[in-house]
């Protein structure tokens, strides 16, 4: 006798409210109408008054499969017109090309206050819209109609999702005040999801709960009545099981102030995401879910949009023996297939991990992808003998990596990486105002994953230190002037950010913009290697000096820093919870050499200083002397490592603050 499961039907829904929810969809009261204020944060340009959260695991009869329950209800009060976009709300639905999840039952509602009385204006169908995200997401978006300075908005929807290992995260701080936010999650025994907590806020309410349920299973019991004779019965059995029961909440949960050096907000704000880990459903063999990193990457290389393209494009040969046509030194071919593609092929904007057309298309409409671009470049330098591979990263302002959990998901970028010399080389071809030497700077996130058959593994992204120099030659006049030429030289993302503002706006708009934003009066510029990527871009000013001198009576103050002067602190808060994070080292140098008029003399100089933090990892060093009437000053300031953790914060704040009042001192002139 033998039992074959078929299906189970729940004999009772999973949803159970064993908490009253916070929140009802329309029950707006006129104290939140006559709101003009959050006494918290009176700043803030508006604030979440309830946020609402309740994920159930059910059995779905005509599917006869599982499926995700996602409910949400959103209510927000508008304080100022800062406030306004909180009145924009989008919605990502996750599908496989096949099934995608199902959003039903939008409704959004703008409450005014008029005459007294709550006007309410609803959401029409005509404005919601939906577009393709990537090939895995699309977005629901809407604007809620009507939205003014005392407006509460509201917005409610439900999510059925077939995709187990895509439960709903849910983010309990936002950048702006949230007065109650709460999740909850329902989620039988069979089903194991790790859950991911990030943040700094305590919870208000963290609970767990088992409550009793119970399944019927139906089955076919199949009975032998000899060699030749089978029958079978449909038979029913009551299985009893515990669901777990979870309820999260913060209560006041202030807004998340973006910071000077950081990376995406969404690396710090609190939040909660789920794992799928296992699943044993009753009388079957227990089934994981979490892979490894190498199982991850094999995964990756078996799909037909990732390493089928890589391993297939046989038409890239061809592009290949053109580019390489001629050398034999695999540094020259890298070189050659690099310029090729980055040629050939213009980024259209789009962060993408998988392919988004077949590489040929891609290749003769000359744009695409991220990955159209970068898995391009990794097929031909493959095709060409070098060994390569796809290199998968997550770029700054899609957050960091998790490495303790193997998900595809958090990556949402590719480049190449090729060997050479022993060592791997990380190529991005998408941006073409960079030399092959330096990734784009939202690509300086940590580390990224090297995708390799079987042998997946970890890299760190080193980036490359920007420096900057300032050379000038000066001369103060009588009459409180200062005439002379400056010298600067720009490398690294220092060079590619001069040559893009440069190249976009034209000689002239940038010689104008430059000369305003220093009350400089520039009479003339000269450049060199605009054009050529992998040398620092050189600029020469001839130029009158307008503000860093003053004249009073019988003395004259000088700020010998016409140019790279810290002005302000840019770590302003007295403490901080998360990481600094440059994306890359840099180092800003200025020498002046300053002649005074011979009618003058000085009373007073800046003293010399050096402020080292511990390890060297920044550095400042400013220094002055006198010689006759030439005045020569040396200001460096160095940060010699991309990422300074939370307790290095108030030596790097008093860091900067001993700096600016450095950069503050005057030469002070007494007429003689």
């Amino acid at each position: 006798m033998k039992k074959l499961l078929l299906f189970v039907l729940l004999t009772q829904p999973l949803l159970a409210q064993s908490q009253k929810t916070p929140i009802k969809f329309g029950d707006v009261s006129m104290e939140e109408l006559k709101m003009t204020r959050y006494a918290k944060d009176t700043a803030a340009a508006a604030v979440v008054l309830a946020d609402y959260g309740e994920t159930s695991i059910e059995y779905h009869t005509a599917k006869a499969a599982f499926v995700l329950r996602f409910e949400r209800i959103r209510r927000v009060k508008i304080l100022t017109k800062d406030g306004y976009d909180w009145g924009n709300f989008s919605i990502s639905l996750y599908h496989d090309g096949n099934t995608e999840e199902d959003l039903s039952t939008i409704k959004a509602v703008t409450y005014n206050l008029e005459n007294g009385k709550s006007v309410e204006t609803k959401l029409k169908n005509d404005a919601i819209f939906r577009e393709e995200t990537d090939q895995n997401w699309k977005t629901v978006k809407f604007a809620l109609p009507n939205v003014k300075v005392g407006s509460v908005i509201e917005i409610a929807y439900k999510v059925s999702s077939p995709f187990l290992f895509q439960f709903q995260g849910w983010d309990f701080q936002s950048t702006i005040p949230v007065q109650w936010s709460e999740y909850r999650a329902h989620i039988p025994e069979y089903f194991e999801y790790k859950k991911l907590m990030q943040g700094y806020l305590a919870m208000t309410v963290n609970e767990t709960e088992q409550q009793h349920k119970s399944l019927t299973v139906e089955y076919r019991e199949k009975m032998s009545g000899g060699s030749n004779r089978s029958a079978s019965t449909l038979e029913q059995e009551k299985i009893e099981f515990v669901e777990n029961y979870f309820r999260w909440v913060v209560k006041d949960s202030p807004a998340f102030r973006e910071e000077s050096r950081m990376t995406t907000y969404r690396d710090y704000i609190s939040t909660l995401n789920f794992e799928l880990h296992s699943v044993q459903m009753p009388g079957q063999a227990i089934q994981y879910f979490n892979k490894s990193w190498v199982g991850l990457g094999n995964d990756f290389l078996d799909n037909s949009s990732f390493g089928g393209v890589v391993k297939g494009s046989g038409f890239l040969k061809e592009h290949v023996e053109k580019a390489t046509a001629g050398k034999t030194d695999p540094k020259e071919k890298i070189g050659a297939i690099y310029s090729y593609v980055k040629e050939n092929m213009g980024w259209d904007g789009r962060y993408r991990v998988y392919a988004t057309e077949n590489l040929k298309r891609s290749m003769e409409e000359k744009k695409g992808s991220s990955a159209d671009i970068n898995l391009t470049l990794v097929s031909m330098l493959q095709k060409a003998g070098l060994t390569a591979f796809p290199f998968l990263v997550s770029t700054r302002n899609h957050g960091f990596i998790r490495k303790d959990y193997p998900l595809g998901s958090q990556f949402n970028y590719v480049i190449a990486a090729v060997e050479l010399d022993g060592k791997y080389v990380l190529l991005d071809a998408t941006d073409r105002s960079l030399p092959s030497s330096i990734l784009p700077e939202r690509c300086l996130n940590g580390e990224g994953l090297l995708v390799k058959m079987d042998q997946s593994s970890w890299i760190k992204i080193n980036a490359i230190k920007s420096r900057m120099a300032a050379s000038t030659d000066l001369v103060v006049g009588s009459s409180a002037d200062i005439k002379g030429k400056i010298q600067f030289t720009y490398d690294g993302y220092y060079g590619q950010n001069m040559r893009k503002k440069f190249l976009k706006e034209g000689k002239a708009e940038y010689l104008k913009e430059l000369a305003s934003s220093h009350a400089w009066e520039i009479s003339s510029g000269e450049y060199e290697n605009m054009e050529k990527l992998s040398e620092p871009v050189k600029e020469v000013l001839e130029l009158q000096v307008n503000d860093y001198i003053q004249a009073t009576g019988d003395h004259m103050y000088i700020n010998p820093l016409v140019i790279m002067r810290l002005q302000e602190n840019p770590f302003q808060a007295e403490q901080r919870q998360y990481p600094v994070d440059f994306g890359s080292p840099e180092e800003n140098t200025y020498v002046a050499r300053i002649t005074l008029p011979q009618d003058w003399t000085v009373e007073e100089l800046p003293k010399p200083k050096v402020i080292v933090l511990p390890g060297n990892s920044a550095k400042c060093v400013y220094s002055i002397t006198q010689s006759g009437n030439i005045i020569s000053v040396t200001s460096q300031v160095i940060i010699n490592k991309a990422l300074f953790a939370p307790e290095e914060y108030p030596g790097l704040r008093d860091f900067y603050a001993q700096v600016v009042a450095k950069h503050a001192e005057q030469i002070v002139l007494k007429k003689n």
